[in-house]
């Protein structure tokens, strides 16, 4: 909890973005990026600057993608049926297509299971009051996917809803609080899930046993250091020709798989796999990122080969450059997952993980009391721009 906010920061923060990007809202030019030097759009929402195809996916793979969505749409509807069967996991392997991938990850995160009606209003109120966190997740936001359509916009639509989503995480896991790197976590959720259903899937992903990234954001890193190390055991066993190279290095597996993990692949390869992993990964849980962790050394294991010390490092935080066959990487990342398994090697245990129904429980006694002491009125800010000068710029006004 770095940058502890102060109770005027606080009230500054959440003004300007209950105020968004209406008439009086202070902008600053820096606050906004530069739309000049963009020149084209990906089908994600990422703008590039440098122009792209007219035709970035072919027609015959968009019609093929157009009848999964169809076949996905009836699966999701009959989820019981389908939960635990190959069918289910075959689609898996060839991708969830981006239309219908908001609907399923609803479904496989059990969303409606875990949430609880008002609690996410509740906790987004007790935050916007009380959050120590709420400096250090305005400086995030500020810096989250600037350089997409939907969080271009400073103090948009987006960033507001990522805003409230962290600032509630942040009191509904005291223990944790708010962490850097979330944001780019809770900002995916938000391009397919609502405001609401994108925090309680952050919830899932931090809370629930098949994910336990809980333990990879607290104080000391516990997890986080034990995959570490877990990652060096199967890079040892499977690659001992490369892990002897890499040792004679000195490049040790914190060294590059730390932002990996704790950012789930995000920025580390190019958007669209990520995807994929996700959706591998919702279903067979986070041996997937280690498993994934492994196929990428493999797929680099000459180019490290040549590399001596800060020439792997380098290579491996520049993967996002690389051009990948999605379909043969996921094929790639189920085979070492089947490899896992029958060398029965398995995963870092969970550390000091709470069940999220407990978690739930113990932040809906926490509000009551607290709004019971401060009375139950909603949080309302009023601070006056008028003194500044500054004014949004038009062209960056539109909502997305």
């Amino acid at each position: 909890m770095s940058n502890h906010t102060t109770d005027d920061e606080r009230v500054t923060i959440v003004a300007k973005y209950d105020l968004g990007r209406e008439e009086g809202a202070v902008i600053e030019n820096w606050e906004d990026p530069d739309l000049s030097v963009y020149k084209s759009t990906d089908r994600y929402g990422f703008m590039h600057t440098t122009p792209l195809p007219e035709v970035q996916v072919p027609e015959k793979v968009m019609q093929i993608e157009r009848e999964r969505a169809v076949k996905w749409a009836k699966m999701t509807t009959q989820w019981k049926k389908y939960s635990d069967s190959d069918k289910l996991y075959r689609r898996v392997n060839k991708g969830i297509p981006n239309s219908v991938r908001g609907t399923v990850w609803r479904h496989v995160m059990g969303i409606e299971n875990v949430k609880e009606e008002g609690v996410y209003l509740r906790m987004k109120e007790l935050g916007r009051r009380t959050s120590p966190d709420i400096k250090q997740i305005d400086i995030d936001v500020l810096r989250t996917f600037r350089d997409n359509i939907m969080y271009k916009d400073r103090y948009g639509i987006k960033q507001q809803a990522l805003f409230h989503v962290l600032v509630a995480y942040s009191m509904y896991n005291t223990e944790l609080g708010y962490c850097q790197g979330m944001s780019s976590i809770a900002a995916v959720l938000l391009m397919y899930l609502n405001e609401e259903d994108a925090f309680w899937a952050l919830v899932v992903f931090i809370g629930d046993p098949k994910f336990a990234m809980h333990g990879m954001l607290i104080p000391g890193l516990p997890k986080l250091l034990a995959l570490c190390d877990f990652h060096s055991t199967l890079r040892k066993r499977f690659m001992p020709k490369l892990h002897r190279h890499m040792d004679s290095q000195y490049v040790a597996a914190p060294d590059y798989t730390t932002a990996w993990f704790v950012k789930l692949f995000l920025d580390a390869l190019p958007f669209q796999l990520v995807l994929r992993i996700w959706d591998l990964m919702l279903f067979r849980g986070e041996g997937t990122l280690m498993a994934l962790s492994l196929v990428l050394l493999k797929i680099n294991s000459r180019a490290i080969l040549r590399l001596k010390e800060d020439g792997i490092r380098l290579h491996l935080q520049a993967l996002y450059r690389q051009h990948y066959n999605e379909d043969d990487t996921i094929l790639e990342v189920q085979g070492m997952l089947g490899e896992m398994v029958k060398a029965r090697l398995r995963l870092p245990q969970p550390v000091r993980l709470q069940k999220i129904a407990e978690l739930t429980q113990n932040a809906k006694e926490r509000t009551a009391d607290i709004l019971q002491q401060n009375g139950t009125e909603t949080l309302s800010i009023h601070v006056d721009f008028s003194a500044h000068d500054s004014s949004p710029d038009p062209e960056l006004s539109t909502y997305v």
